[in-house]
């Protein structure tokens, strides 16, 4: 008889009369997997060897013995020479990459490629958008801002000027200049000082009653006797302790200079209005002169002692010839966005925010697209998972059957109730199940 392994597909031939129990097991040669031969179910005739399943030829006749020899007893399992190659039984268990994989990664690749590259190329293009605005909107403030130092320069320069050209002024007179001088500390309430000097750097007149010194020796009283038409300072007012402007322009009869004229402004308030700009929780401005002493800022310390930012990345990129917007890292390691531009007596003026603050927006919407894009891509995950095994399980199903049916076992129940292509193959399987059945009865009934 001829047994076949279910496991390869591979024919052995076995002689039912070395089987001495009910049945017998030995291994497949190929596989190794464990065939079991039981005796009641021997038919008496083997299959020719181009038959896979179903024998239909008698088995081989025994040979006669010699008379006075031993016989030699055959080996129990002889593998049968076949003409024919018989294919290996493709086992489920193998499959590492099957339809399911496949389907679902067609989804992802289908859904979620697409999806990913519209949503980088969007929200690249909002951040940007929105990083740009925030450079705009810091730009416009720090216009806003120096703006208004160049106004209230421009105000308190034509102002002095404007006393000067006076004909009380021009006549370098004491008793004429101080009414004059008294008028504007009245008029210019930050005005808190008010004097002329005469062409020998001694006070020709003050606001204040105190006694006259030698200004010979100051560099706005130099400037101005050297022909320049408007000289300042910017100093710490040793009686007030509190910084101060030292606005002066000439005092001229003709063509001549005939003198100075000083106005000593506190800086106080203009140094309140500039940092009244705050961006948020961490958005500041500060003032600094052409020397880079502070003129304005939101510490009073720096304001009453003037200290020197000449070493501040928006000073430092102003000096380098940087304008507009200009990112640094701070001390603390903090992403600073900032902006600087200068004002028309040559001072700087900063703004700063962090970036985290400033692009607050930018980060909330991005954080959203993320979440957005998540929650996408997970539903496309278990959408593409259930679709890819609604699609692999019948297949599956059938492809059992068709095992099954391979190693003879036609009374195997397919039913399905799919109107689709599957269920076509499904229909096709059945249909060849009952030929097989019908040929294998018409094999018995021509023996």
């Amino acid at each position: 008889m001829i047994t076949i392994c279910k496991e390869c597909g591979k024919k052995y031939r076995i002689n039912p009369e070395k089987i001495t129990e009910k049945d017998a097991r030995f291994k497949c040669k190929d596989c190794g997997h464990l065939i079991t031969v039981h005796k009641s179910t021997l038919a008496p005739e083997a299959p020719k060897p181009d038959d896979v399943l179903f024998p239909s030829t008698p088995p081989e006749s025994k040979p006669e013995k010699p008379v006075g020899k031993k016989p030699v007893p055959p080996p129990k399992a002889e593998r049968v020479v076949k003409k024919k190659k018989v294919p290996k039984v493709i086992r489920l268990g193998k499959i590492r990459f099957g339809l399911t994989a496949k389907l679902f990664i067609m989804m992802i690749i289908v859904s979620l490629v697409p999806l990913t590259m519209f949503c980088g190329i969007t929200l690249n293009q909002s951040k940007d958008r929105m990083r740009n605005e925030a450079k705009r909107n810091a730009n416009q403030i720090s216009i806003g801002i120096a703006k208004h130092v160049d106004e209230w320069l421009d105000k308190n320069v034509r102002m002095t000027k404007t006393f000067a050209s006076m004909r009380d002024m021009i006549s370098m007179n004491r008793f004429l200049q101080e009414p004059l001088l008294n008028t504007i500390h009245k008029v210019y309430p930050g005005i808190y000082l008010s004097h002329t000097i005469a062409l020998n750097g001694m006070n020709v007149a003050r606001n204040d009653g105190k006694p006259f010194i030698n200004h010979s020796d100051r560099q706005y009283f130099k400037d101005v006797i050297g022909g320049k038409r408007v000289a300042w300072q910017t100093l710490i007012d040793k009686s007030l302790k509190k910084p101060a402007l030292i606005l002066a322009v000439p005092i001229k009869k003709g063509d001549k200079i005939a003198g100075v004229l000083v106005n000593a402004i506190s800086l106080y308030d203009l140094s309140r209005r500039v940092v009244t700009w705050a961006g948020g929780d961490t958005g500041s401005a500060f003032l600094v002169d052409e020397k880079g002493k502070v003129i304005a800022h939101k510490i009073d310390e720096y304001v009453r002692k003037q200290k020197n930012l000449r070493q501040h990345p928006l000073v430092a990129a102003f000096k380098s010839g940087k304008r507009g917007s200009v990112s640094f890292t701070n001390k603390e390691g903090k992403s600073i966005l900032g902006h600087v531009r200068g004002t028309a007596f040559g001072w700087i003026l900063a703004i700063q925010q962090e970036e985290s603050e400033a692009f607050y927006l930018i980060d909330h919407l991005m954080s959203y697209a993320y979440l957005l894009l998540s929650v996408t891509v997970v539903f496309v995950f278990i959408i593409a998972w259930f679709s890819g095994r609604a699609l692999s399980r019948p297949i599956i199903k059938l492809t059992q059957v068709a095992d099954r049916i391979s190693v003879g076992e036609l009374d195997v129940e397919i039913s399905t109730k799919r109107k689709d292509e599957i269920g076509n193959l499904a229909e096709a399987i059945a249909r060849m199940q009952d030929s097989i059945r019908l040929s294998i009865e018409r094999l018995r009934q021509r023996r």
